[in-house]
């Protein structure tokens, strides 16, 4: 009965080391998976990253664009009033110079 017990413990000994054996090999091929995983996700950021910086030009080029136009058709408005109404114009230009020169002096 002595060498039966000794039996199962090197058998059960031997099946402890396979499965020890297909647990590293596992643990193995995660490792490799996850390395797979973070150069794709490495990969999905640059590209995440680039497709953002191209979207934020393009929103700047637009909204530069707008001011723009804005402070050209403001510009064309200011000169029609000037030109229909020189005088009011020049009160309103010294108006504002007395303004700015009180304030310079504080």
């Amino acid at each position: 009965m002595a060498a039966e017990g000794g039996t199962s413990k090197s058998g059960s000994k031997s099946e402890t080391e396979q499965h020890a054996e297909a647990l590293q090999e596992q643990i193995e091929a995660l490792k490799g998976d996850l390395r797979a995983i973070k150069s794709t996700l490495a990969d999905l950021v640059k590209s995440g990253l680039q497709e953002g910086r191209e979207t934020l030009r393009e929103q700047a080029e637009e909204q530069t664009e707008a001011a723009m136009e804005n402070a050209r058709v403001y510009g064309e408005a200011l000169e029609d009033k000037i030109v229909k109404n020189p005088f009011a114009a020049v009160l309103t230009a010294l108006g504002l110079g007395f303004i700015v020169g009180l304030m310079s002096r504080r």
